[in-house]
């Protein structure tokens, strides 16, 4: 009994897994996608039901904004069809010559998604259980079934463009061109697309009660920029439903309605993927193109059809599975799948994005993002807090300077000089100035010495020779603190000049106002202290610093704020307080800190804090001016949690951080809190 027991108990749990399975569409994501952004939406209704965020003043700005154009209303979210208690996803997949930016979302009512573009009078194809749209130039594609819904948007990289043996494959301009008398591009609108479109969109109509099926010329595949450039001689006009073959379905249906986008305009938006270019109809008349049919128009119009055909390709083998391996079989991504998590974006590789993404043609080859390896990003709402947590992996070489930079802790000398109850917030770090000296040659050599290995080499060992990193380690060791205590205000003189019409002659005359100035306290930790007093000395004998005795006063020149500064049992102290200084010297300083901040500080390379309430009512009237927004501004930072940022020791070579915020008392989670924010901020 107790065998069968157990295995229908597994064989449920295999089968939920299943469906889960079946509904989660990162299975779709392709495994080579660079980065993923994930979105839970059951999660998100857990926290707050669909009807009530409808009833949000967020809520409502999303529908108004999705429906702006709609000629019938949408009450709700739950409208528009998608599945809003699955996951949504975004994801860019890119190759040697685009970038697609790709939205898949799941879907529980394509019927409603159906009306949704019906009522903005968009129109799409439908074949069997697929629907396609296609916006004016066929740049931006959205298919969909009775499952999920794909939008593409591809951008052109051009650098790839450039290159003299892909413009010849493809057709191009030998050279790239350049509009005449357009000092810039972006200023301008471009009416170039208007030929294609129309054509385009006369194409669809002409299928009047058909459906028009699309099939893609047959060529060899996308992804190899060898055989783009060999077969990709595609004519300028055409567009992805030029790029078709027409063949009817045995069946006849009604094509949608036929899209009002098309009428008439003097400037229609059209994108080379890298810069927004434009000339307009009256424009070209006045000289600056003389036809649409200039060599610049016909590149443009050449290279959108050819990233259109390429993007309906790739929207058709997504469909299809065709050579699709999942993102799921890449185990760091699968690692940083989180259940609790609302949100996560994960990077295959800082290094691989960058390199996507930065005209690296600019830089000559130098990779500034050197070492990066995959990165996370998570956001939980939870009961009583909110909380962001980054993870970043690094190459082996860069973990070892890593670890060896962030070997240090926080000086524990600098706890007793510190009272949570007077300070607003603080930031601390612990690093090791000799270990970062002596690795810094390394850092600069991976970035550079690709490029300019010889230079590299030299400018290294010249810091080096230069620096003694052990003696500097000694004066600087890496770790200090800075407590911020709040605001002051300090009446301070002036000059100014007094002007007498009867006479014009002008009077000097000195005059008061206040100045606003921060109360905080710094400390530094120090274990050879010859070279600052050597430079006390010299500050004394200059008149530049002020002996009282057991600290020094810092006069700056044309300031208001007054420094003061002391060196004591290993530690550079630097406050904005003379009384505070006085108890730090005289050893009488009240410190007060919780086993929570402690913690914080002492555990981890990089630590802060900040209370919002604490700061509320301290910020003087005459800085925020008038009576309301002294009112707004501390009602809202009164409404705020705590905020707190740590990082985590290194773990192998990946490095971690968190920060987060408490929800104050009342609140029932972390999404409603949020949302409550935003009501009181737009009233």
């Amino acid at each position: 009994m107790n065998y069968y027991f157990k295995s229908a108990i597994a064989g449920s749990f295999v089968l939920s897994s299943i469906a889960v399975n079946a509904q989660d569409l990162a299975r779709k994501i392709p495994a080579d996608a660079l980065a993923v952004a994930t979105l839970k939406g059951g999660n998100f209704t857990e926290l707050m039901s669909v009807s009530e965020f409808n009833q949000t003043f967020l809520g409502k700005q999303m529908v108004e904004f999705l429906t702006k154009d709609a000629k019938a209303g949408v009450t709700g979210m739950e409208d528009f069809g998608f599945n809003l208690s699955s996951d949504f996803y975004y994801y860019n997949q890119s190759n040697d010559s685009v970038s697609y930016n790709c939205l898949l979302f799941p879907i529980k009512d394509p019927i409603k998604l159906d009306q949704f573009f019906t009522q903005r009078g968009k129109k799409f194809i439908v074949k069997d259980q697929m629907r396609a749209y296609f916006n004016h130039d066929s740049t931006e594609m959205v298919h969909w079934n009775g499952e999920m819904l794909l939008a593409v948007m591809p951008i052109e990289k051009a650098a790839y463009f450039k290159r003299p043996e892909v413009r010849e494959g493809l057709g191009l301009s030998k050279e790239e061109i350049i509009l005449p008398s357009a000092e810039n591009a972006n200023d301008m609108v471009v009416d170039s697309a208007a030929v294609a479109v129309e054509e385009s969109a006369a194409e669809v109509v002409e299928a009047q009660e058909e459906i028009v099926v699309q099939k893609p010329l047959k060529k060899k595949k996308a992804g190899s920029a060898k055989n783009r450039s060999k077969n990709s001689k595609l004519k300028g006009k055409k567009t992805a439903l030029k790029n078709y073959k027409k063949k009817p379905l045995k069946k006849k249906a009604v094509v949608v309605e036929a899209e009002e986008e098309m009428e008439a305009s003097t400037a229609v938006e059209a994108t080379d993927g890298t810069d927004m270019v434009a000339v307009d109809t009256a424009y070209a008349e006045d000289g600056v193109a003389d036809d649409l049919n200039s060599p610049f128009f016909n590149d443009l119009k050449l290279k959108k059809g050819i990233l259109a055909g390429w993007t309906a390709k790739m929207t058709e083998d997504f469909f299809a599975g065709k050579n699709q391996t999942s993102i799921l079989s890449n185990a760091d991504f699968a690692k940083s799948i989180d259940p609790h998590a609302e949100a996560t974006i994960w990077v295959s590789g800082v290094d691989k994005l960058t390199s996507a993404y930065l005209p690296l043609d600019y830089f000559k080859g130098v990779n500034f993002m050197s070492g990066y390896g995959t990165a996370n990003a998570k956001l939980f709402l939870e009961e009583k807090a909110i909380k962001m947590s980054s993870a970043m992996t690094f190459s082996e070489d860069m973990g070892s300077v890593l670890r060896k930079v962030h070997k240090r802790k926080l000086n524990k000398k600098f706890l007793k000089y510190v009272n949570e109850d007077q300070m607003i917030g603080y930031m601390a770090y612990a690093m090791d100035t000799k270990a970062y000296l002596q690795e810094y040659p390394k850092l600069v050599s991976k970035i550079y010495g690709s490029v300019y290995a010889e230079e590299v080499g030299m400018a290294t060992d010249l810091f080096s020779l230069l620096l003694d990193e052990e003696a500097i380690g000694k004066v600087i060791k890496g770790d200090g603190i800075f407590v911020f205590n709040g605001l002051s205000q300090k009446e301070v003189s002036y000059k100014s000049y007094d002007y007498n019409e009867e006479n014009f002659e002008t009077t000097e005359v000195m005059k008061t106002k206040k100045e606003t100035l921060p109360d905080f306290l710094m400390m530094i930790s120090t274990e050879d202290t010859r070279l600052l007093d050597k430079l006390i000395a010299y500050g004394v004998k200059k008149e530049l610093l002020k002996n009282n005795n057991s600290y020094y006063e810092l006069s700056i020149p044309k300031s208001p704020m007054a420094l003061y500064f002391a060196i004591k049992d290993g530690v550079i102290f630097l406050t904005t307080n003379a009384q505070e200084m006085q108890q730090i010297t005289n050893n009488t300083f009240n410190a007060k800190l919780s086993a929570k901040h402690k913690k914080a500080l002492l555990g981890n390379n990089y630590a802060a804090y900040f209370s919002p309430k604490k700061l509320a009512g301290k910020i003087p009237a005459e800085e925020l001016g008038t009576v309301a927004k002294v009112e707004k501004t501390n009602k809202t930072l009164s409404s705020l949690g705590d905020i707190y940022i740590r990082s985590f020791p290194m773990t192998s070579n990946t490095f971690s951080a968190e920060i987060s915020m408490d929800i104050p008392a009342g609140q029932k989670n972390a999404l409603k809190y949020l949302i409550s924010l935003t009501e009181d901020l737009q009233k």
